[in-house]
């Protein structure tokens, strides 16, 4: 896999316009490049902090006193061990880090699938936030989203968003890698749905698009994905067969971040619709040939 000099990315006065309403968290600058950091190990936390220190460590995301979105995978009323969920010791480690680097707060906003109370504790999440003094919030309540325009969409032209990851200081999607009936993969664009209101229009209009559109405003400052364990089929509930690859993915890209992941799962990123149109419409690389790959083992 070849370096890139800079990955060409959508810059429209949509973006501008959107930056300065919403903040740090949406389509308002080209990132650093198209590059990917691969941690394996065992060690959760330790993994973490050797993927965040290569892309500039936690400093280069987090504001003093800030706030900071954590949006992690909590929709579902299952035991880690199934992953179907985010892993709880990966979700402390970063409430701690983005914490002891001097954020104000740390929420983390989930709208799940299985009823809330019961998502947040089988998952282990609820816990894990508890312990390193985040704060979850269930999105079972109108007032918590924000009605949006997508002008730079072909099928998502509005949404209701939660506030907490349209105003924000830094957004972190920390998705886990699974298997989707309806998607294909759940990742981190995918993981965008645990953060809206209606997911019914999204599944009848077209997932894929839906899902690529999104993206055109809401980009985060920092993806990590949970792929210390994947589900390889029945997701994304599961329980499903899994493999177990010891790995963190993290990238300022989105669409690479994606397109690595997919080949976990022995795909192409092509072969994943959402991948491939988020690609075609410059939200980012999903050619993984194009993507600069740091292997680092801890």
């Amino acid at each position: 896999m070849n370096e890139i000099t800079r990955r060409d990315f959508l810059k429209t006065s949509l973006a501008g316009a959107v930056a300065a309403t919403f903040g740090g968290s949406v389509l308002a600058e080209e990132p650093a490049g198209s590059e990917v950091i691969v941690v394996h190990g065992a060690d959760a936390a330790a993994m973490l902090a050797a993927g965040v220190e290569r892309l500039g460590g936690w400093s280069a995301f987090v504001k003093k006193g800030k706030k900071v979105t954590l949006k992690v995978n909590a929709a579902w009323a299952n035991p880690p061990e199934h992953g179907s969920n985010t892993s709880p010791e990966l979700v402390e480690a970063c409430v701690k880090a983005c914490l002891g680097a001097g954020a104000g707060e740390v929420v983390l906003p989930e709208n799940p699938c299985s009823p809330p109370e019961q998502a947040f504790e089988m998952s282990g999440i609820a816990r894990a936030v508890k312990s390193a003094g985040g704060r979850m919030i269930s999105l079972r309540d109108d007032r918590l989203f924000k009605h949006v325009e997508l002008p730079g969409a072909k099928t998502l032209k509005q949404a209701d968003v939660a506030v907490d990851v349209l105003e924000t200081a830094c957004l972190i999607n920390m998705p886990v890698a699974k298997h989707h009936g309806s998607a294909g993969l759940s990742l981190s664009m995918k993981n965008w749905m645990g953060s809206i209101k209606d997911r019914g229009f999204w599944h009848s209009k077209g997932l894929h698009q839906c899902i690529a559109d999104f993206s055109t405003l809401v980009r985060p400052n920092l993806v990590i994905i949970d792929a210390l364990r994947i589900m390889l089929d029945s997701g994304p509930r599961g329980p499903g067969k899994l493999e177990h690859p010891g790995l963190l993915i993290l990238s300022r890209d989105p669409v690479a971040a994606d397109a690595y992941s997919a080949t976990l799962f022995r795909k192409e990123p092509s072969d994943i619709h959402h991948i491939r149109l988020a690609g075609e419409m410059n939200i980012g690389c999903a050619d993984v040939s194009r993507i600069k790959v740091t292997r680092l083992d801890v």
